[in-house]
Parts: structure tokens; C-alpha cells; sequence
């Protein structure tokens, strides 16, 4: 069967934003719910997006978002909670709902995504065993009368991430050293064109029908890896200090009570899990190329200048 109208959750962002396009390319009828659709007019240049406000939160919108859709593709998610029960309700009590809402409109097809390390039972942060839980109860109500595929990234990189960038915005404010949490974490950053690739080739695949996907670049690097090529990239010239766990777990507590939570005891605790994929299904976008290319387009002008010269026309 083919799923020509798909219901993107979480369609207005990072991820979800590459997906759009690359579903919209492929001929299929793509509707996005956002709260503030103004701030999504980008997506509008394309003539298979469709933006909708609406809150996907309240069931009778989510019921009326579900009706004439042919498959359902869930990217919400959050890194940090604002109040003690946040994952819970955004990575186990939405899905039971659009499960419902699912079943209701007779939708057979569901697409989510979850993250590399999620276990409902082992995870080592309430992040990773509250997006485990999520995906086993899809899997589990699923087997039935729904198709569901799952995929576990690692972290995921590209422009407008907020990984890289969010590390180069910190990087820019120091002076002489930055002190660097949980350096020896490790990770197989994805990018996202990579993945977003990965979730639409599988939407008609019938092989890929019960399955969970761990999603993975081509490279393993530590932390401090990864925050040195940013640092080089940015021309920064930055000493990065590595903090041992005491340190490391007295800076999340500090910062997660700082606006913005640019770090946070739970992801402490998700970084003590390895980040990288089991087996050898890898993508093939390297994050060192990445990077050094930004360094040389936003660092060096003349070499912007040659590269653009260099491009297809």
C-alpha cells in the first residue's frame, strides 16, 4: 500500500522541518499541526505541505488532525523538563493518545521516533527510560492492527542543530579554557539528512514493518572529541578541560537551574550510556567533514569564495 497523506507531529522542527521536505518531494501530502504556523512560512513554499494550528495535546484536535491521513509519523520529544512529570506526559501519555486517535481514524501506519539507548527497564535517566517506555507500549498495542516502525538515533547533527551550534554559541562566550562535563561520553553523531532519508525509504517498506532501527554515523568520537573540532572550526583556540564525575555532576546541577538548561543532571545521567550503535547498518555523512567544512565557509572567506565557485550550477 502506499501512504500518500501523512500526519507529521512535530513537522515544525529540526528534524521534522528535512523530513517535510524530502516526504513533500516524493509526491506524498504532508500536514504539519504547529501552535504558531506565522513562524513556519518557510515550509509553505512547497505545494504538498500543509500547516494546520492546532494543539496536538488535546485529544479532540488530535483526533480531527488523524482523520483522512494514511500514516502517521511522530518526531515529539524533549531533552529537558520544565516540571517533574514532562517526559511522562510527552513520551508516554501522548502516545497513548495518538495510539487512540490512531485506532479511531483506522490508521494503520506509524512511524516514531525514539533515541539511541532508550530502555523502559536499564535506562540510566528518566529521558531515555521514558522514551523507552513509549516505544515499547507502541510496539506492544501495535501488533495487532497497526504497522509500527521505530528508530533509535544518536545525537543528530546539521544545520540549525542544536548540538553543534549550541556548543559553538558556549564556545564563543569563554575566555582561555572551557570546562567540559562527561568528556569521555561516547557518540555516533547521525546527520540528518542521513536520517530523515532513513525514516521515508521505510514508510511503504513492508520489511521494515515491527522493527526498531539504531540509527548511527559513520565515526565514534568522545565528547571532548567532538567539542575540540568545534573548537578548532571555530577558530575559538580554547584549552577544554576535561571535569571528572564529582565535577561533572556538580556543573549539571548548577546549569540546570540557570535559564535556558544547557545542562541538566538527567542528561548527565543519559551521557553515562555509550551512544553508539551495535551493529555495522551505518550512515555514510562524516561529522569531522562537517565541520571542518564549516570552519572553512564561515572562517575564511577567499575559501568560501572557491568552494562556491567550485559548486553545480
Amino acid at each position: 500500500m502506499k501512504h500518500n497523506n501523512i500526519l507529521l507531529l512535530g513537522g515544525s522542527g529540526f528534524i521534522g522541518k528535512q523530513l517535510a521536505f524530502v516526504l513533500a518531494n516524493r509526491g506524498c501530502s504532508v500536514t504539519i499541526p504547529c501552535r504558531y504556523p506565522h513562524r513556519n512560512n518557510a515550509l509553505l513554499v512547497h505545494p504538498n505541505i500543509q500547516i494546520i494550528q492546532s494543539n496536538v495535546f488535546d485529544p479532540n484536535s488530535l483526533d480531527s488532525l488523524c482523520k483522512g491521513q494514511d500514516a502517521v509519523i511522530n518526531l515529539i520529544g524533549i531533552l529537558h523538563q520544565r516540571k517533574a512529570d514532562d517526559f511522562r506526559k510527552v513520551h508516554v501519555s501522548f502516545i497513548k493518545m495518538l495510539f487512540t486517535a490512531c485506532n479511531n481514524n483506522q490508521i494503520r501506519r506509524f512511524l516514531h521516533l525514539s533515541a539511541l539507548g532508550a530502555d523502559q527497564a536499564t535506562g540510566t535517566s528518566d529521558y531515555l527510560r521514558s522514551k523507552g517506555e513509549g516505544e515499547n507500549l507502541l510496539h506492544t498495542f501495535g501488533r495487532k492492527n497497526m504497522q509500527i516502525t521505530s528508530f533509535q538515533p544518536s545525537v543528530v547533527f546539521g544545520k540549525n542543530d542544536q548540538f553543534i551550534n549550541r556548543f559553538a554559541a558556549i564556545l564563543k562566550l569563554c575566555i582561555g579554557f572551557f570546562p567540559l562535563a562527561c568528556p569521555n561520553s561516547k557518540l555516533a553523531p547521525v546527520y540528518v539528512g542521513d536520517l530523515v532519508e532513513r525514516i521515508a525509504n521505510t514508510i511503504d517498506n513492508r520489511e521494515s514493518f515491527s522493527k526498531r532501527y539504531a540509527v548511527c554515523g559513520p565515526e565514534i568520537f568522545t565528547l571532548k572529541q567532538i567539542v575540540e573540532l568545534i573548537n578548532d572550526a571555530i577558530g575559538a583556540s580554547l584549552r577544554i578541560v576535561p571535569l571528572g564525575n564529582g565535577l561533572s555532576k556538580f556543573q549539571a546541577v548548577i546549569l540546570q537551574n540557570l535559564p535556558g538548561k544547557l545542562f541538566t543532571l538527567d542528561n548527565y545521567h543519559s551521557l553515562q550510556t555509550p551512544n553508539v550503535c551495535p551493529g555495522n547498518d551505518l550512515c555514510n555523512t562524516s561529522l569531522r567533514q562537517y565541520i571542518q567544512d564549516i570552519g572553512v565557509l564561515f572562517t575564511n572567506k577567499k575559501h568560501y569564495d572557491r568552494f562556491r565557485k567550485q559548486l553545480p550550477r
